[in-house]
């Protein structure tokens, strides 16, 4: 039991690397999801957009890199809740074009 939530952790957290901050200076407005993957890599989440009673996105699509379990359990317990201030998060439109970034607060 132990040995197994060892490895769950150890997989976890191999999840969450961050890629090299040079890379996300690299990022510009209109990339598609495919290029910031390029990029990137994975994210370590994803939260998908909310719409309002009209259709329109009111809260927009975002992928996070270098989540840990804090930032994990916290997207998946307040999906309503904005991205940590702790994570690079990059935003997309309706489209899946990028429409901005953020650091996170301790590189800023």
């Amino acid at each position: 039991m132990f040995g197994g939530l060892l490895c769950w952790v150890a997989v976890t957290l191999s999840a969450c690397q961050i890629p090299s901050a040079g890379k996300f200076e690299q990022l510009h407005k209109g990339m598609d999801e495919a290029e910031v993957t390029a990029l990137l890599g994975k994210p370590s989440s994803r939260t998908v957009a909310q719409l309002n009673k009209n259709g329109q996105v009111e809260v927009p699509a975002s992928w996070q890199y270098g989540d840990n379990l804090s930032t994990l359990s916290t997207n998946a317990m307040f999906k309503d809740q904005p991205p940590s201030d702790r994570v690079w998060v990059v935003f997309f439109d309706a489209n899946g074009k990028t429409t901005s970034w953020q650091k996170p607060a301790w590189d800023q």
